[in-house]
C-alpha cells in the first residue's frame, strides 16, 4: 500500500475545516496585528529551523512575567479533587507528597523525589510508609491561611475530601473505594509527620501518590472542611510554587509566585518567574494571530503552521517535543462476542499499516518536505511516552521476538486468521464509538482514527457498522467503564499512567480503571509487577507482560511521532526538562527552570 496514501485521505477529510480555520486565522492575524503591533526584529538563535533546547539554569534570573493562553472554556470550579477542574490551576497552586522527576533534554526514566514529602521510611515489611513534611513549606499568603506551614492534620483531611469527593482517581489510591487499591489509612503521628497504611507490598505507591492527574491526591488545607471558611471549589489555595491573584471565568487566569514556596532540594529561590498570565482563547485562528504578534509567549498552535510561523519570524524557538499521549483500540470480551477469539484481535491488526498511519496521523511528509527529521513509534500496549527505557519496540523482532509480525500488516495472513477462527470473510462487526460533539473527544482523535478505520474497511478482511453513543449517557457507562463487558470493537484516549507499572494494573487487571479485556495470566502479571521493589527485576517483568500480549492483543495501541513546538526567545529553557511531574511552570516542562530574559524578543530586540 503506497505509504501516503492514508494521509491523502486524512487530508481530503480535514481540508475543507483546515481552509476555513486558515481564512479566520489570515482575518484575525491581520486585525490583531494591526491592533496590538508586533515584533519585525529577526535574529535566530539557531542556523537552521530547529532550536536544540540546551539548559541556561546558570544565566537564570529572577523575575518577569510569562504568558500562555488557557485553550479550554473555563466554567467549571478550580478543585483539584474533583473531574473537570482547570488542570493549570492544580499543577500551580497544589502540591501532593511526591512527584517523578522531570528527564533533562530526554524524557523522565522515572526516578521518584519528595514534594510536601521531605524524607520517608518504608517498614521492613513494606506496609506501612513513614513521611516527614518539608518543615518550611507554606500556603500561599492569602485569607484564612495567610501562608501558614503545611502540617500532617492537612495531608490526613485531603485524603478523606479526595474519597468523599468522588475524585476520578481516588478508586487507584483509597482501599476503602476499591479493594486492590494499595492505601488502607492515612493517619497523623505529629504535626509534621504522616504514616500511610498500605494493604500490601506496592513498589508503584510513589509513583500514585504523585499522579498529576485531577481527582488524584492534592493537599489543601484543612480549613477547607468548612466551606464557609474556604470553598477551594472557587478559591484556590495551596503549597504549591504559585497562587491565584485573579480568577475571572471564561476570562483568564492570573498566578502570582507563592514565597512560601519552599523546599529542601530547590537552592536557588526557584521558581524563576514571578507571574504567569493565561488567557483565555479558545479560537485556533486567535491563539495563532496573537501568538505570531508576541502577545502570547507559548499557546496551543497549529501544528502545520509551525513552520511558516517560523520562516515568518526567524527569532521564533521551534524545538522538538516527546510523543504525546494517544489512543487504544480495545475488544468486546461478553461471551457472545467473536473477539474472545484472540486470532480474530490479531487479524485485526494485521490489516493495519502502522508506517503508513503515523505518517498520514502526524503530517510527516510535510515536516520531511521542510527538511525536518521527525522520531517515528509504533506503540503496542504502552504508548511511547512511557518512562525511558521501560518498553519495547514493536518495530523490533528482537524484543518481541515471534510476536512481533502481529505488528506488521499482512493482508493475506489476516485472511487466514478469521478463516481459522471460523468465520467469513470478509468478517462484519460492530464498530462502536463515542458520537462526535462538544462533550466527547476533540477532532484531532477522530481524524487519526478516521485512517485505523478507513484502513480496516478497505483491507477485503473485514467489514463494519458504526454504532455511535453519546459519551457521558451512553459511551462511557456501557464501553469506557464497562471493563470489557461488550460485543463490538471501540476506541478512544489512553488516560494512562507513564509509569508502565501503574499503567500494567490500569489496563490488564479487571480493577484497573482501563480495564477492556485481558485474562489471568495478564492480570497475575500486573499484580506482579507492583509488587516488585527492584527496578530491573520490575522492567522485566514488563517486558514480559509486552511480550505475552503482544500474543494475545487485547488492548493495544498503534503508532506515533514527536512534533515540534514554538515559543518566543524570551522564554528561556523551554524544552529542557521533560516527562515529570507537579511544578507546573510554563507550557512545556520546565521543573520551576524557566526564566524571563527581557532583552530576548519579542520583549526586546537581541
Amino acid at each position: 500500500m503506497e505509504q501516503n496514501y492514508w494521509q491523502k485521505v486524512l487530508r481530503s477529510r480535514v481540508s475543507r475545516r483546515r481552509a476555513l480555520a486558515g481564512t479566520a486565522a489570515a482575518a484575525a492575524g491581520a486585525a490583531l496585528l494591526a491592533a496590538c503591533g508586533g515584533n519585525d526584529e529577526g535574529g535566530g538563535e539557531s542556523s537552521g529551523l530547529v532550536y536544540n533546547p540546551e539548559d541556561e539554569t546558570s544565566k537564570a534570573k529572577a523575575g518577569g512575567v510569562y504568558i500562555t493562553s488557557q485553550d479550554n472554556a473555563y466554567a467549571r470550579a478550580p478543585d483539584p479533587h474533583r473531574i473537570g477542574a482547570h488542570g493549570g490551576v492544580a499543577g500551580r497552586a497544589y502540591s501532593q507528597l511526591f512527584r517523578t522527576v522531570y528527564g533533562r533534554l530526554q524524557n523522565t526514566t522515572g526516578e521518584f523525589a519528595g514534594d510536601l514529602a521531605q524524607s520517608w521510611e518504608l517498614a521492613p515489611d513494606k506496609l506501612a510508609l513513614t513521611i516527614k513534611l518539608e518543615p518550611q513549606a507554606g500556603f500561599a499568603p492569602i485569607a484564612p491561611v495567610n501562608g501558614r506551614i503545611v502540617d500532617s492534620d492537612d495531608v490526613v483531611f485531603s485524603f478523606r475530601r479526595m474519597i468523599d469527593a468522588a475524585g476520578p482517581l481516588r478508586g487507584d489510591l483509597a482501599n476503602e473505594i476499591n479493594p486492590d487499591a494499595p492505601i488502607v489509612s492515612v493517619n497523623a503521628v505529629d504535626k509534621q509527620t504522616v504514616q500511610i497504611k498500605l494493604k500490601e507490598p506496592n513498589a508503584t505507591i510513589f509513583t500514585l501518590l504523585g499522579l498529576a492527574g485531577l481527582g488524584g491526591f492534592w493537599i489543601v488545607p484543612k480549613e477547607a472542611a468548612d466551606t464557609k471558611v474556604l470553598d477551594v471549589g472557587n478559591k484556590p489555595i495551596g503549597t504549591g510554587p504559585y497562587y491565584v491573584t485573579e480568577l475571572l471565568p471564561e476570562s483568564r487566569v492570573v498566578y502570582k509566585k507563592n514565597p512560601n514556596f519552599k523546599r529542601s532540594s530547590l537552592k536557588n529561590n526557584e521558581p524563576y518567574i514571578e507571574e504567569i498570565q493565561t488567557p483565555m482563547v479558545l479560537e485556533a485562528s486567535t491563539r495563532s494571530a496573537q501568538f505570531r504578534a508576541g502577545n502570547l509567549y507559548q499557546t496551543a498552535f497549529p501544528r502545520l503552521e509551525m513552520v511558516g510561523a517560523k520562516r515568518d519570524n526567524p527569532a521564533l524557538l521551534m524545538f522538538p517535543t516527546d510523543p504525546p499521549a494517544t489512543e487504544r483500540v480495545y475488544f468486546g470480551q461478553n461471551p457472545d462476542s467473536p473477539w474472545v477469539d484472540e486470532r480474530l484481535r490479531r487479524a485485526f491488526h494485521r490489516v493495519i499499516d502502522r508506517d503508513a498511519f503515523v505518517r498520514a496521523a502526524y503530517d510527516v511528509d510535510f515536516f520531511e518536505k521542510e527538511g525536518l527529521t521527525v522520531e517515528q513509534f509504533w506503540e503496542g500496549s504502552f504508548g511511547a511516552n512511557s518512562w525511558q527505557g521501560w518498553v519495547l519496540d514493536p518495530k523490533s523482532e528482537k524484543d518481541y521476538g515471534e510476536a512481533q509480525k502481529n505488528f506488521v500488516m499482512d493482508i493475506a495472513e489476516a485472511k487466514k486468521l478469521v478463516q481459522a477462527a471460523g468465520k467469513q470473510v470478509p468478517f462484519h462487526f460492530v464498530w462502536v464509538r463515542s458520537a462526535p460533539g462538544p462533550t466527547s473527544f476533540a477532532q484531532p482523535i477522530y481524524d487519526r482514527m478516521a485512517i485505523v478505520e478507513g484502513m480496516v474497511r478497505d483491507s477485503g478482511v473485514f467489514t463494519f457498522e458504526f454504532k455511535d453513543l453519546e459519551w457521558g449517557t451512553e459511551w462511557a457507562p456501557q464501553i469506557r467503564q464497562s471493563g470489557g463487558k461488550f460485543t463490538g470493537t471501540s476506541w478512544g484516549p489512553d488516560t494512562a499512567s507513564p509509569d508502565p507499572a501503574v499503567a500494567a494494573f490500569f489496563v490488564y487487571h479487571p480493577k484497573g480503571g482501563y480495564f477492556e479485556g485481558g485474562d489471568e495470566k495478564l492480570a497475575q502479571l500486573a499484580l506482579d509487577i507492583r509488587r516488585e521493589f527492584d527496578s530491573e527485576k520490575r522492567k522485566k517483568l514488563v517486558h514480559d507482560l509486552l511480550r505475552y500480549d503482544a500474543v494475545k492483543m487485547f488492548n493495544q495501541k498503534i503508532g506515533v511521532a514527536a512534533s515540534f513546538d514554538l515559543a518566543w526567545p524570551v522564554v528561556r529553557n523551554v524544552g529542557v526538562f521533560r516527562g515529570g511531574t507537579n511544578w507546573l511552570d510554563i507550557r512545556t516542562g520546565s521543573e520551576l527552570k524557566a526564566w524571563i530574559d527581557p532583552t530576548k524578543p519579542p520583549l526586546g530586540k537581541s
